[in-house]
This record gives structure tokens, C-alpha cells and sequence, in this order.
């Protein structure tokens, strides 16, 4: 008898494993097939499972390898030191390594440039303080700029991904070092 409530917990126990197991693949394999035009059955079982995929955060960037992958977000900073001298510089900044941090500071300006205007000044704020502290500098200048990528037909005919008129740029302010803040 002391047997029969033990095999049950073991039976629930395996299907609740099993169940996690297909909710999850479920999860990842929805996420893609949702971006851009999509059927009403994807984008319904989206609608039930996407909680689950952004609290395990299964649902970033596909956007960016989509069929029609949107603009990249770069920041680009001047630093100016305290004996005068000025710094500049592009995040991400190809030359980083190794390769993960150059992946892990590009997510972070896609996120600026994909954030609510509410969260923005949060956001700005943030890298202002991290580069004045890395550079030790008095003040820093920031400007968000959006990468447009060129149309198909405009590649064709000799077009470049870095032809000026595919940048816009956005002045986001200058900041000083807040007295208030630990450094």
C-alpha cells in the first residue's frame, strides 16, 4: 500500500518533466515563425506562450535575421578628459575581444534603440555614468545612430551597406559625472 502513492508521484512527476520538455520546444521553435507574416494559428499559440518566452527570454532578436531585419543601433561618444585630451569611440567597437563582449554590448544599443522613450533616459543615463567612469572623464557627448540597411535593388545596381545616407543621427546629450552617485 505504501508503494501505490510513491509510483503516482513518480507517474505525475515524469509527465510533468515531459510536459515542461514540449511547452518549451513549443516555445523556441513558435518564436521565429512569428516574425513578420505569419499564419493565425502561430501567431495564436504565440499569444498563450509568449510569457513564458520572454520571462526566459527565448524571444530576442529574431528580428534581426527576419526576412526584413530592421536598422542596428551604434552609440558613439566623445570623452573629454581632465587634462583637455578627447576621446572617442563607437559601441559596439569591432575591434573588442573577445568576440562575446562585442555581441553583448550590441545587444545593449539594439535595446536603446529599440526602447520606449519612458525607459530611454534610464538607458542613456546608464552608459553616460559607465563611460565617464571608464575613461575617468570630466564629461562625455552621446549620439545614437541608426544603421538603415540598403534595399535589394539599390545592392544590385553597385549600392554599399555603408553609404553615408543610410545613417541617421540622433544628439542624445552631454553629461557630467553626478556628485551624488557612488563612482
Amino acid at each position: 500500500m505504501s508503494k501505490q502513492p510513491h509510483s503516482k508521484m513518480k507517474r505525475f512527476g515524469q509527465f510533468a518533466i515531459n510536459a515542461w520538455i514540449v511547452l518549451h520546444l513549443l516555445a523556441i521553435m513558435i518564436t521565429p515563425l512569428t516574425v513578420g507574416a505569419s499564419s493565425q494559428l502561430s501567431q495564436r499559440v504565440w499569444a498563450m506562450i509568449s510569457p513564458y518566452s520572454r520571462t526566459l527570454y527565448l524571444a530576442h532578436g529574431f528580428h534581426y535575421f527576419a526576412p526584413e531585419p530592421g536598422y542596428s543601433t551604434l552609440l558613439e561618444y566623445e570623452a573629454v578628459l581632465p587634462d583637455g585630451e578627447v576621446v572617442s569611440g563607437t559601441l559596439p567597437n569591432r575591434d573588442i575581444s573577445p568576440r562575446l563582449l562585442y555581441h553583448r554590448h550590441f545587444m545593449v544599443t539594439e535595446a536603446l534603440g529599440g526602447t520606449d522613450p519612458d525607459n530611454r533616459e534610464t538607458m542613456v543615463r546608464a552608459f553616460a555614468d559607465r563611460l565617464l567612469d571608464e575613461h575617468s572623464a570630466e564629461e562625455v557627448s552621446l549620439t545614437m545612430v541608426r544603421h538603415n540597411l540598403p534595399t535589394m535593388p539599390r545592392i544590385r545596381v553597385g549600392g554599399s551597406l555603408t553609404e553615408e545616407d543610410l545613417y541617421d543621427e540622433e544628439f542624445l546629450g552631454t553629461f557630467r559625472w553626478d556628485e551624488s552617485a557612488p563612482r
